[in-house]
């Protein structure tokens, strides 16, 4: 009977161990739940139409739901200094707009709480150029008429933000007078706020149709494009170089994707890995085709020196954003 009684106790024993194993190793097991992913932009630019494309394959390849939130506002630092809190366990990432968020964590006041070097990267998905672009009814046609004018109205969701420092930049460099009317809810809105007669001009991501339909349909007019070569789309606009503004044709928006700083280096590697096959993936170029977008992939070890540059880049040329920052 004793010995039954211990073969009975030994057979339950192990079958907890096991039970417990299991519960462990499903613990251990990435992802095992719903992933969010922050956007620092209203829905409809090209922030918000990107993360989508690309969080809708990794849906696919992770097996798990990917959320897409949208926290727009402060040029984008009320969405960064949220995902720099989140908990680091890889089920909280977000997009990054540069060279913004660099100018926003160097120069603004007050400063953010997000700092870019600690965050755990995952990879750049597209690095979009600018294009300058006027409402149709104002009666700027060209640099001189701006040059002319008393102001020229600036319209954005916030300072900081990649196409304000863009703004800031042609301003400071092409010696014009800006006024910036802030508080939009994104690129699209701050588009409609030209068409409306709020604005007159600013600078569009050339990948977002959100932005990009103002100039198909007439609704603003392009006056020159952030490049050393005419784009094969647009013959007729010049570009900086050839207006002798060389140095603002590297000017373009790197949406990045990263993780919370101390995001554990197993995790971050499953996502970077399913991030690279939903880009490369066919659903997700076709998706970009449509946008009349380009990818322009780099896994995040690939993206920290190409960010550390940019660094240096804004810091070099901080005299022509930082006078608007006061």
């Amino acid at each position: 009977m004793a010995i039954k009684v211990f073969t009975l106790t030994a057979l339950m024993f192990a079958f907890c161990l096991g039970v417990a194993h299991l519960q462990a190793a499903e613990q251990e097991k990435f992802p095992n739940k719903t992933i969010t992913w922050t956007v620092n932009a209203s829905p409809g630019g090209g922030f918000d139409l990107h993360s989508r494309a690309v969080a809708r394959t990794m849906r696919k390849i992770l097996g798990v739901p990917i959320i897409v939130k949208n926290i727009p506002g402060a040029g984008g630092v009320i969405s960064w200094n949220l995902l720099s809190q989140a908990k680091p366990d890889g089920y909280t990432i977000g997009i990054v707009n540069i060279p913004g968020a660099i100018v926003s964590q160097l120069f603004a006041k007050p400063k953010p709480q997000y700092d870019l070097k600690k965050f755990s990267w995952i990879g750049r998905i597209s690095a979009s150029p600018y294009m300058w672009a006027v409402g149709a009814k104002t009666s700027y046609h060209n640099l001189a008429d701006m040059q002319k004018a008393k102001v020229f109205l600036i319209t954005e969701s916030g300072v900081g933000g990649t196409a304000w420092v863009v703004d800031a930049l042609t301003a400071s460099t092409m010696k014009f007078n800006p006024k910036f009317i802030l508080g939009y809810g994104g690129a699209p809105a701050a588009n409609m706020g030209i068409v409306q007669g709020e604005g007159d001009g600013r600078a569009l991501g050339m990948d977002s149709p959100g932005q990009m339909r103002f100039v198909h349909e007439g609704q603003m007019r392009a006056l020159w494009i952030y490049a050393d070569k005419r784009d094969p789309d647009f013959p007729n606009v010049t570009t900086v170089r050839e207006m002798g503004y060389p140095s603002l044709a590297a000017l373009a928006s790197h949406r990045v994707v990263a993780a919370p700083p101390g995001t554990p280096a197993n995790r971050l590697a499953v996502l970077q890995k399913a991030f690279i096959q939903a880009v490369k993936s066919a659903d997700t170029q076709a998706a970009f085709k449509k946008m009349d977008a380009k990818t322009s992939l780099l896994v995040g070890p690939d993206w920290v020196p190409v960010m550390n540059d940019l660094f240096e880049l804004m810091e070099e040329n901080s005299a022509g954003f930082t006078e608007y920052l006061k």
